[in-house]
């Protein structure tokens, strides 16, 4: 009789253990899945959930409620439709709704759009093993029309110092050396910095293995086509004419070689967002450009 009951017991609690494991698991995987698919994975974002939470009642059972999953698509889809309403009459015309997912993911972007940017920037560089390139439509497209609708173009202050390349999708009229170069595995990170007391910036991209560095010295001057207008009537200079100055490229120990024919004149980049972290830029080949500031990079990848 010891004996069965014994056997019985072990059963018993190995049958307890189990359900608990596979409990574990399950609230692991939730947990894991929130984490990956919401700015929160990168400790951005945090900032406007928490402010949510703290406008619900005081007696807000998160749990009965089906948990903080839940909570946070509440938080965006309400704070995000919100946002779209507020921005809708400075949102570019050719935001790429069905693209993106439909309304409903729109609303779920806008809720927190920087967050959203950031956390699709380091999950491209991790899935990509360091590339910056972007090749998919839609969602940052989208994303990058509601940054824009912010009305928070060129500026000089802002634009000042020193940026790092995080994420590249060249355009369709990209050039051959530019898709060759800079769709390459970066060993560091390509920058494009800029001195507005010279009217310059220098932009660099890198060969393969980061051991070659094309470097171009651009000239540059804000114009007043291509400006957006806030919804308080303040003009947002977006465009600034670029006139390569100068190139070169340098490979390893071999001498740095002058580059003459990559000079041009006429082309220009449009200034789609600007903040003291991040700036996005659309050249006039196309292609779409995200920098970081060189704190901001290291603190997200933290």
């Amino acid at each position: 009789t010891k004996t069965i009951k014994l056997i019985y017991f072990n059963i018993s609690t190995m049958r307890f253990l189990s359900i608990t494991a596979v409990l574990l698991v399950s609230l692991l995987e939730s947990a894991s899945s929130l984490a990956l698919s919401t700015p929160a994975a990168y400790g951005v974002g945090k900032a406007g959930f928490d402010e949510f939470r703290a406008s619900l009642p005081d007696k807000f059972d998160v749990v009965a409620e089906g948990g903080f999953s839940a909570l946070h698509k509440r938080y965006l889809s309400e704070v995000g439709k919100e946002n779209y309403d507020r921005s809708k009459s400075t949102l570019p015309k050719d935001i790429p709704v069905v693209a993106a997912g439909g309304y409903n993911k729109v609303y779920q972007l806008a809720a927190d759009p920087k967050a959203e940017l950031v956390t699709l920037v380091i999950d491209n560089i991790r899935a990509t093993g360091g590339k910056g390139s972007y090749g998919a439509v839609g969602k940052i497209d989208a994303i990058v029309a509601l940054l824009q609708s912010q009305g928070k173009g060129f500026t000089a202050d802002t634009v000042d110092g020193e940026w790092l390349e995080v994420l590249t999708r060249q355009g369709m009229k990209s050039k051959a050396s530019q898709k060759i170069v800079g769709g390459a595995k970066k060993k560091g990170r390509p920058y494009s910095n800029f001195d507005v007391n010279k009217m310059e910036f220098v932009n660099a991209v890198l060969t393969p293995r980061g051991n070659g560095k094309l470097v171009a010295n651009v000239k540059y001057n804000p114009v007043s086509s291509n400006y957006d207008t806030t919804h308080d009537g303040k003009i947002v200079i977006r465009r600034i004419a670029c006139d390569i100055d100068g190139a070169n490229f340098k490979y390893g120990r071999f001498p740095k070689l002058s580059l003459p024919f990559l000079k041009t004149k006429g082309g220009y980049l449009d200034f789609l967002y600007m903040d003291d972290d991040i700036r996005i830029t659309k050249g006039n080949r196309g292609g779409l450009f995200v920098h970081f500031r060189p704190q901001y990079y290291e603190q997200v990848f933290q």
